[in-house]
């Protein structure tokens, strides 16, 4: 019968041999038959087809069981289940024995009547045991009606409990499998509904969770790669504080998350609040498991008091600082010392436009335009619309940019990169080599590139060029509805003779 097609009269059945290990699922029965209705073999050949994709389908999951995200949300349930039932025993057998509240005979027949029903469902492919079953349920009826009226005995009682706890157990394991999982996932189910202690809870950031996060916030907010995986790498952070613990997800346990992290600065644990809180509202919409898993009108991450850090304005030595002018001219001749000539060259220019790093490092030959005649360099992208810009070319750097013109790479490139990191950033590898430089200068962490930013702002501030020209060049936003909107900024003129006030590099 290797076609799994077998005659019975005129009709054709389709017939599949089970093999042991997944009888379970179709009720121990060891084959299954089902008529196809035709007596035509061609015919019994296409019919048969949808019923052996179904039947295998149950055979496969009976071996995979269910995905690990609903087993984990299952044994959490059990262990609830289980400590309930475990601390219902307990106070049952308590209060008997003080005789506060009395386990009767009429409490035990309760139970046995629904125990017999569950016995025939669960037994019903095997006579012997469920007979056995109700014979054991049935003599402790009898001794509970053999017992003097009154308070019933209270090792009767206690063995009652007990039978009744290993039933349960075989239960518990029954309708698992029947519920689709797995011979293995049903064992690690009953085992924690016997044993709620040995169990301990899994954190909901699974990385099929992650992944899902963090691929909606990029592809559906739009969030910066960046910035998700920062946020990815925060909840992994909680993740293994959860599972080190054996501590569920709770407002409780994600305050005692924060109070670990010590030597963490309060806006820190502000951006972990703020990723566990995206997440939460993530999951709550997109997640059925974790929707059944917790209640989800309460964000555990939200509500949280944090200390505060240093008052308002810190200490100008604890600042981000500028270079001075001749520091800068200091960099660029020590950066051509060391032969590291792309962070010169990306000095020099962000010294005479106030360009951001990045922004000097995404300059192609195709950036250098004309504006009414000033030839600039054209910043088309950036962190705001006011970031998109046209800045003239100073004078002194006019030799410079014929130079990486000539030398552009193949990508037409100024400034030649490695090719950024995994984040597209060109900038990533001359950054590094800037920190190095500026550490062997003796720098510490309040001078950075972005500091020459600064020194570009402040030299134009001193030399009294109009705030609204100086936010034209360094491409920020004023603040106001006039200018921001309705204005289109510096002239071409105004913005040339404010560069030129830029000392020499």
């Amino acid at each position: 019968m290797a076609d799994n097609l077998i005659l019975k009269g005129s009709t054709w059945h389709v017939r599949l041999e089970l093999p042991v290990d997944v009888r379970h699922a179709f009720g121990n029965r060891r084959k299954l038959t089902k008529s196809l209705k035709t007596g035509n073999k061609a015919e019994a050949h296409v019919r048969k087809l949808p019923v052996l994709a179904e039947w295998k389908s149950v055979i496969s999951k009976s071996r995979n069981g269910i995905s690990a995200e609903q087993l984990e949300n299952e044994l959490h349930l059990q262990q609830k289940v289980g400590e309930t039932l475990n601390g219902f025993f307990e106070t049952t057998l308590l209060k008997h024995v003080r005789g506060e509240k009395l386990f009767t005979k009429e409490n035990a027949l309760s139970f046995i009547k629904i125990f017999d029903s569950d016995i025939s469902i669960i037994f019903k492919h095997d006579p012997k045991e469920a007979k056995a079953w109700k014979l054991k349920f049935y003599e402790m009826g009898s001794r509970f009606y053999d017992q003097k009226e009154g308070k019933q005995n209270t090792d009767l009682v206690a063995d009652f409990l007990k039978v009744t706890e290993e039933f349960l157990a075989i239960k518990n394991k029954f309708f698992s499998k029947k519920s689709g999982y797995s011979e293995k996932q049903a064992n690690k189910i009953t085992d924690v509904f016997i044993e709620p202690t040995n169990y301990s809870p899994k954190s909901p950031f699974t990385s099929s969770r992650l992944d899902a996060f963090a691929k909606h916030q990029v592809e559906i907010k739009g969030l910066a790669q960046k910035t998700v995986d920062s946020y990815v790498s925060k909840l992994k952070i909680l993740k293994k504080y959860l599972e080190e613990n054996g501590l569920e997800l709770s407002f409780e346990n994600y305050q005692k998350f924060l109070d670990s992290l010590d030597e963490v600065k309060t806006k820190t644990k502000q951006n972990h609040i703020h990723s566990g809180s995206g997440f939460h509202k993530w999951a709550s919409k997109y997640d059925a498991e974790y929707k059944n898993r917790y209640d989800v009108r309460i964000n555990p991450f939200l509500g949280h008091e944090l200390p505060k850090d240093n008052k308002k304005g810190k200490k100008k030595e604890e600042k981000r600082l500028a270079f001075k002018v001749e520091e800068i001219k200091k960099l660029y001749e020590f950066a051509i010392s060391k032969q590291k000539h792309q962070v010169a060259y990306a000095i020099k220019i962000a010294g005479l436009t106030g360009f951001r790093i990045e922004e000097v490092c995404k300059l192609t030959k195709n950036h250098i335009v004309s504006e009414n005649g000033v030839l600039s360099l054209y910043v088309e992208e950036g962190k705001t619309d006011a970031s998109i810009r046209k800045i003239p070319i100073h004078p002194s750097l006019e030799s410079l940019i014929d130079q990486l013109v000539k030398n552009a790479d193949d990508g037409g490139y100024l400034i030649h990169s490695s090719g950024g990191n995994k984040y597209g950033i060109r900038s990533d590898n001359i950054s590094k080599a800037f920190t190095r430089i500026k550490r062997e200068l003796g720098y510490d962490y309040r001078h950075v590139f972005h500091s020459i930013r600064k020194t570009v702002i402040t030299t134009l501030q001193h030399n009294d060029v109009k705030p609204l020209i100086i936010a034209s060049i360094v491409g920020h936003e004023t603040g106001t509805i006039t200018f921001d909107i309705y204005s289109d900024g510096a002239s071409p003129k105004q913005k040339l003779e404010a560069i030129k006030k830029l000392p020499k590099i």
